[in-house]
């Protein structure tokens, strides 16, 4: 892939052809950054972050909270139950709307069996 600012615009070359959006992330995920690590080995390092501050909050009886690409709030409960939220603001409050995954069927209940 190669990257070039053109106008202040991102162009990159994914495939041999020219675009102004992202290239599939298969045709870039082994591209070695300046830090000599690959986008695929950062991305790796993330998720285990976000898997641990998940595990260590649900060690303290804490819920997580986390959104969707619908701008939907959820919490991530420590039992691996999930329930979908409404977030207010102002007064930085949850309010469980309804319960939307049962105990362990969480989308991150997965962690629980490590």
């Amino acid at each position: 892939m190669l990257v070039a600012f053109v106008f202040n615009i991102i162009v990159y070359l994914c495939k041999n052809k020219i675009q102004t959006s992202m290239c599939e992330y298969a045709e870039i995920e082994n591209i070695k950054l300046s830090n000599g690590k690959t986008i695929k080995d950062i991305n790796k390092s993330v998720r285990n972050e976000v898997e641990h501050i998940y595990l260590e909050g649900w060690s303290k009886g804490i819920s997580i909270p986390f959104w969707d690409k619908q701008g939907n709030f959820y919490l991530a409960n420590p039992d691996g139950s999930e329930d979908l939220v409404e977030f207010n603001r102002k007064q930085r409050t949850y309010k469980v709307v309804s319960r939307v995954a049962d105990k362990g069927k969480g989308r991150y209940a997965y962690l629980l069996n490590r």
